[in-house]
């Protein structure tokens, strides 16, 4: 398959690059600037800004059987984050499909959110309501409504997959995702030869491995039975943060023969609800069986950080 990625050289999206190119497939990614080389005779970087129609018309000039569209603002936490997840988020989405009208789509795949459900417990399904409590959420909905637009106007094939929490040792030394919680923790147990959680490490969330993520992606551009579909992509399972930790604290034993301390915070009476992000929907058409990768993941990860081979 001839696969354009846009944010393929970020966080997940070079796991989505590496993966599709390891697989036999073209690989072309469309981002602002080439921040990571990537070495491959079947890997093209394309240089343009989603949010400016006029970029994305003048790069992209021909038919692509995908398009994994994972490009993103997710720093919620910096400053101007609302206008600028909605013009990235939201408008580059519109712009995306609108650029691909001349030459032609096989099938367009977004990386949404399970944070457009709004919920913090109970089991969250695609029938579930759809209450977003934050722009990050919300700018991700918006895009969806603007493909569900495209689809409806233009024909546009897709698929939208609500992704939740994934996890894997980045590709880039560089990335800028060292905040996310198996990242975190690492690099804590890293320079601090201790983790020191801020809560009492109880609050629970689905995570799913990187890798899965990359496969249940193949399967659905691959499927004729997921066109104009929204799934949820989940693991259908659920971790603590105290649960994440623990993984760290074996693979530090594993890699450095030393005990790591792990640290939480006592006044922290908070209790958790149940939540499960159900992957049923997807299952059902997709069969497969999801992996858990937080030991080795972590081993990768502090293995980059102290430059061991």
């Amino acid at each position: 398959m001839k696969v354009l990625i846009t944010g393929g050289l970020g966080n997940l999206g070079l796991w989505l690059t590496h993966f599709f190119l390891d697989s036999g497939h073209d690989v072309t990614v469309l981002a602002r600037s080439e921040r990571v080389i990537v070495q491959h005779p079947r890997y093209h970087y394309l240089c343009a800004d989603i949010t400016d129609i006029h970029s994305l018309k003048a790069t992209i000039t021909c038919y692509y059987d995908i398009c994994i569209h994972a490009a993103s603002l997710n720093e919620h936490f910096k400053a101007n984050y609302t206008e600028d997840a909605l013009r990235i988020n939201s408008l580059g989405t519109e712009l995306l499909c609108q650029s691909f009208l001349k030459f032609g789509l096989g099938k367009f795949v977004y990386l949404s959110t399970f944070h457009v459900y709004g919920v913090k417990e109970g089991v969250v399904t695609e029938s579930s309501p759809i209450s977003p409590d934050n722009d990050y959420a919300l700018t991700h909905y918006f895009a969806e409504k603007y493909i569900e637009k495209n689809a409806k106007n233009h024909g546009l094939n897709y698929v939208i997959c609500r992704l939740t929490n994934s996890y894997g040792c980045p590709k880039d030394i560089n990335s800028n995702k060292w905040y996310l919680v198996l990242n975190d923790l690492c690099r804590q147990a890293h320079e601090n030869k201790a983790i020191q959680l801020t809560s009492n490490g109880k609050s629970l969330r689905d995570f799913i491995w990187m890798g899965d993520v990359a496969h249940i992606l193949e399967k659905l551009c691959e499927s004729d039975l997921c066109n104009n579909e929204v799934f949820n992509l989940s693991a259908n399972s659920t971790f603590s943060i105290l649960d994440v930790a623990q993984y760290v604290q074996v693979a530090y034993q594993v890699l450095f023969d030393e005990c790591l301390p792990i640290v939480i915070n006592q006044d922290d009476a908070f209790e958790p609800q149940l939540l499960m992000v159900s992957n049923k929907k997807l299952i059902n058409i997709l069969p497969y069986d999801f992996k858990n990768k937080f030991e080795s993941e972590a081993i990768n990860i502090m293995k980059i950080l102290s430059n061991i081979k």
